[in-house]
């Protein structure tokens, strides 16, 4: 209930909600972030956040000292400069998922420090592979109704991941016609629905390799695949191991 008051980043950062729902406003773009999404800050840069949603929220933070973020993305060829971040949010992936799921799980076990280190280094390359670096992308029209249509959308496709969604029914639950939907979405999230969707149910098999001794071909059809390969080969991409690996060590690759 607190109003906005203007932050800063004292050092690069990666922060994946854990629950609730808020608002960012950074380099004059506003977004809306819930379970999942991850926040991404450079050090030294200023924004704001708002809890227009009732319950605040919960996030599991990465901070990085000193220059290792920036030289992670000079390794990778990515020409950070002082801003390994391009962007200040990123929807949820799974390979996100999984490191948050096997961070909390080290966390409770009282692991070493290095493990931790080692996972907030493969989000950082993770995060910069997908939000690229350097200068920040043009500021984007405000459009706070628009992103509420989003998060009706992000809600629906999370509640029915496991079932067939129809694009035509998505889009008119916005009051839109199919290409604005993608066009909004996309602007909004930085992924297209399908992309979304297939990451949901991706990030539901993250959980229930974790947590369950359920046969892999079942969490493939549970989760909404109905081939087993393409099962195999969205988790290959999308996490970097395959579900078998995955279930058996941990994250790798």
């Amino acid at each position: 209930g607190d109003p906005p008051e203007e932050e800063q980043f004292g050092r690069a950062s990666i922060a994946i909600v854990r629950s609730g729902v808020f608002g960012i406003r950074s380099d004059r773009q506003a977004k809306l972030l819930t379970t999942g999404f991850l926040l991404l800050g450079n050090s030294g840069q200023s924004y704001e956040t708002s809890h227009d949603h009732a319950g605040g929220d919960r996030c599991l933070v990465f901070d990085f000292h000193g220059t290792v973020v920036e030289e992670l993305a000079e390794s990778m060829r990515r020409g950070a400069g002082r801003r390994p971040f391009a962007t200040t949010v990123l929807p949820p992936t799974p390979r996100a998922e999984a490191i948050w799921h096997l961070a909390e799980e080290r966390l409770s076990s009282g692991a070493d420090t290095i493990g931790l280190e080692e996972l907030g280094l493969s989000l950082a390359e993770h995060v910069i592979e997908e939000a690229g670096s350097g200068a920040p992308r043009p500021a984007a029209h405000d459009d706070p109704r628009a992103r509420e249509q989003v998060l009706g959308a992000i809600e629906r496709i999370e509640e029915y991941s496991n079932e067939e969604l129809c694009l035509a029914d998505l889009a008119s639950s916005t009051g839109q016609n199919q290409f604005q939907f993608i066009r909004q979405f996309k602007r909004e999230t930085g992924v297209t629905p399908y992309r979304f969707l297939l990451q949901a149910r991706i990030r539901q098999a993250v959980a229930l390799l974790r947590d369950t001794s359920e046969p892999i071909t079942g969490i493939a059809y549970d989760v909404g695949f109905g081939d087993l390969s393409n099962f195999i080969n969205a988790f290959r991409r999308e996490v970097g191991c395959s579900p078998r690996q995955f279930r058996k060590s941990g994250l790798t690759g």
